[in-house]
């Protein structure tokens, strides 16, 4: 019967075979030592943009905050979510430092990012508050002395969770109440989550086909761009503190380092190595698109982050259109890192690669 298509046995593949770079987290053993005392107290939502969200509904009405200020080169969707909150003020900072540092009145709120783990510049006037977006690396080292009212992190850009993100006040300052997981995020998480757990069961060379995770993955996806604040699915408020993020934390800096000092002296593009993975800025943009294309053939799928809009300013425009962020995290190991290497220099070189896969994905990721 045409039904049962996919019922029938299928043979295995040899791991290798599938053996990529990049691109979302497979489901994890979350176990071993390494793990790290969590903020207390701490609440967990469905995403980071949820997060914000939450914070300047409670900035806007307990605290009177009247805008937000965030820096120019942030992420678009984040932004735009922000503007439905609180008038948002642009200041000019981004990976390349502050040119322009906010100006808050005393009762605008301002948000500094850490670009892939690096510390944001400290703002020389905070506001109403000083809100730090600790994403590309959570718990890093630097946050207790930024002197941060409040910081906020998307969890599931370092570690292998669903969903969720985390809202912090190392000043002591009151938080927004607990929210319950609501039924829409609960099923985009376990979208996601299934989407995990097939991704884990492909890699391992089992017959599963990838366009059954990656359609999985895009569904849920498209459900956490509501606007909607929920808490974090059941799986994440478990799971996370029984992850050893120190111990992986160590690994993704060390896996960057190795990674880094491989790409040195690649004509056409400079590695520069952060605690989040290495970017590499190409000298235009179009090599940074056919480099794009090359690796995704090659099943190393680099990021974007963040694609700008026509009227960003002209620095960061350009920035966005000649970086890639390559992933070095937990998942790797240093001679997965040569391999990338190995594949840059070839494609740089340049040698005729594959055709590319028309079933792969380049990399979504939600910020």
């Amino acid at each position: 019967m045409p039904g049962d298509r996919h019922l029938r046995a299928r043979p295995r593949t040899d791991p290798d075979d599938r053996w990529e770079v990049g691109s979302s987290f497979p489901l994890t053993h979350a176990a071993g030592p390494g793990t790290t005392r969590l903020p207390s107290p701490l609440r967990l939502y469905g995403t980071g943009r949820q997060a914000l969200l939450a914070l300047l509904r409670m900035g806007r009405t307990e605290l009177g905050w009247t805008a937000v200020h965030l820096p120019a080169y942030y992420c678009p969707p984040v932004a735009d979510a922000a503007a439905t909150v609180l008038p948002v003020r642009r200041y000019d900072a981004g990976p390349r430092g502050h040119v322009d540092p906010p100006r808050p009145g005393p009762t605008e709120a301002v948000v500094a990012v850490s670009y892939f783990g690096d510390r944001p510049a400290d703002p020389v006037t905070r506001g109403a508050a000083l809100v730090v977006d600790s994403t590309h690396d959570p718990f890093a080292p630097w946050l207790p002395s930024t002197g941060a009212d409040y910081v906020l992190a998307a969890l599931r850009k370092t570690l292998p969770l669903p969903d969720g993100a985390a809202l912090w006040s190392p000043a002591g300052h009151h938080l927004p109440a607990q929210p319950a997981p609501s039924v829409r995020h609960r099923a985009a998480a376990g979208q996601v989550l299934a989407a995990m757990c097939l991704k884990a069961t492909y890699l391992s060379g089992s017959p599963v086909e990838k366009n059954a995770f990656l359609s999985a993955f895009a569904a849920g996806e498209a459900a956490y761009g509501s606007t909607s604040v929920s808490g974090a699915s059941d799986y994440t408020r478990e799971a996370l503190p029984a992850m050893p993020v120190d111990r992986w934390r160590r690994q993704r800096t060390a896996n960057a380092v190795v990674l880094g000092d491989a790409l040195a002296g690649v004509v056409g593009l400079r590695a520069h190595v952060h605690p989040f993975g290495v970017v590499v800025e190409c000298d235009s943009g179009e090599l940074r698109e056919a480099l794009r294309t090359a690796l995704v053939a090659r099943r190393v799928y680099p990021a974007v982050l963040w694609p700008q809009p026509p009227d960003a300013p002209a620095r960061h425009l350009d920035y966005s259109r000649r970086m890639l962020h390559l992933h070095t995290d937990h998942r790797w190991r240093a001679e997965d890192m040569l391999r990338v290497a190995a594949r840059i220099h070839d494609v740089l070189a340049p040698v005729t690669g594959p055709t590319p896969d028309p079933t792969d994905t380049r990399e979504v990721m939600e910020c």
